[in-house]
């Protein structure tokens, strides 16, 4: 089994090279997520709170990351890693274990999404680093006593599909950058489309959005940053699960569209790296005005396995109908009568004044599914949406920029050697 590549997708950004560096100066940090267990036929996804006692900020200029436990039928989804920015560091958990979470978004303090994507990977062993001139800062925050920390979140997402537990850990090497780099890198990692991914069964449907995002999110939503003005794009990628068929991004200026990368591989997406290293092209330039447009092509049961999901009540219960236009968006019409179709975008969601994840409860068969005052007891198709597990789907943009030359002649605004 190959989990889907949240892997080949972020974390490159630390990356561009791929071999391991030799570093003058500064010491490598070690870190560690201990080995879980994962149930029989289970995703399971865990967090771990690392705090670093550090006088100053770590300037990481490369990174090893080796999933250990990896085995036919046993395979990791992703292990991801951020710095937290916040002003909370003390109210995150101080035990060596994991706990249960799904993106580390429910674990921590109120402000937990103030953090800054550092890297990770899906394979046995992956070791990445930055191109020469470029390092991406890790800052540290003061904890309660005003003393500068630095607060690393460990998260590791493994799928098992045997019939016995297994367990899965980490290892991680952080090396300090080659000297003082000319420009910080940061971590470009573009969500929104996940918002508005709904693909009714039985049904292909794209889903779209831009980077820059037409909104700002303080701290960056998933951990990436956006640029304030002119940036140099270094690397992109693409994130999708299992039932994503085509991710294709497009620079947009004005009114032209000019495509500049695309893939139908979900597991093993390509990394396009623009360094000016040949065969690479140089970095892109991304003026304000412009943007890159990223769209995924999901399908829900056409030529895939058709998502299934418990039934929850519908509102009108025992609503006569005809046809599903009797029915709300959620409804569909079987036999007369109106059934709800499990499986809210976040967008459905928010706007229903909930939280983020609309994704519907997972099931094989009727005996999965609960019956009581939310559920029927029947397991149906249902709405592919945005979830957590790796039976429900994503639409994301990952990458790698910089802050581009100011005052730089035409065509040389990404020229590091100007510095």
């Amino acid at each position: 089994m190959r989990a889907p590549a949240i892997a080949a997708f972020v974390l490159t950004l630390s990356a561009l090279l791929g071999a391991a560096p030799s570093h003058a100066g500064g010491r490598p940090i070690h870190l560690k997520m201990p080995k879980f267990e994962v149930p029989p036929r289970h995703d399971r996804e865990v967090c771990l709170f690392v705090r670093l006692p550090r006088k100053t900020s770590f300037l990481n200029g490369g990174l090893k990351i080796v999933n250990k436990g990896i085995k036919s039928g046993f395979a990791t989804h992703h292990f991801l890693m951020w710095t937290y920015q916040g002003t909370h560091v003390d109210e995150f958990p101080t035990g060596a274990t994991p706990q249960d979470g799904e993106a580390c978004l429910d674990f921590g303090p109120s402000d937990r999404d103030q953090r800054l994507l550092i890297g990770g990977s899906q394979s046995p062993k992956y070791i990445l680093r930055s191109p020469r001139g470029l390092a991406q800062e890790l800052a540290t925050v003061k904890d309660r006593d005003g003393k500068p920390v630095l607060g690393i979140i460990l998260d590791s997402h493994w799928i098992n599909s045997t019939d016995k537990p297994q367990s899965g850990g980490v290892q991680i090497t952080l090396y300090p950058s080659r000297g003082k780099p000319k420009r910080l890198m940061q971590p470009l990692f573009e969500v929104l489309a996940n918002g508005f991914l709904r693909v009714p069964p039985g049904t292909v449907r794209t889903t779209s959005a831009s980077f820059p995002p037409f909104i700002q999110v303080p701290g960056g939503l998933g951990g990436g940053r956006v640029p304030t003005g002119p940036a140099c794009i270094v690397m992109l990628t693409a994130h999708m699960h299992k039932r994503g068929k085509d991710f294709a991004t497009q620079f947009v200026n004005g009114g032209t569209q000019t495509l500049v990368y695309e893939t139908t591989s979900y597991t093993e997406p390509p990394t396009l790296i623009m360094n000016g290293v040949r065969p690479n092209p140089a970095p892109m330039l991304l003026k304000p005005g412009e943007s890159l447009k990223y769209t995924c092509t999901h399908d829900n049961g056409v030529t895939t396995p058709v998502k299934m999901g418990c039934e929850e009540h519908f509102p009108q219960e025992g609503l006569a109908c005809s046809t599903d236009r009797d029915c709300s968006s959620r409804g569909k019409c079987t036999d007369g009568t109106c059934h709800n179709v499990p499986g809210r975008s976040i967008a459905e969601v928010i706007f229903a004044g909930g939280g983020v994840d609309g994704s519907a409860k997972r099931c094989a068969a009727d005996a999965d599914c609960p019956n009581d005052a939310t559920y029927t007891g029947r397991c149906v198709p249902a709405n592919l949406v945005f979830g957590f597990t790796s039976d429900d789907d994503m639409c994301i943009l990952p990458g790698a920029w910089y802050d581009a030359i100011p005052g730089a002649p035409p065509g040389s605004e990404c020229d590091l050697g100007l510095l």
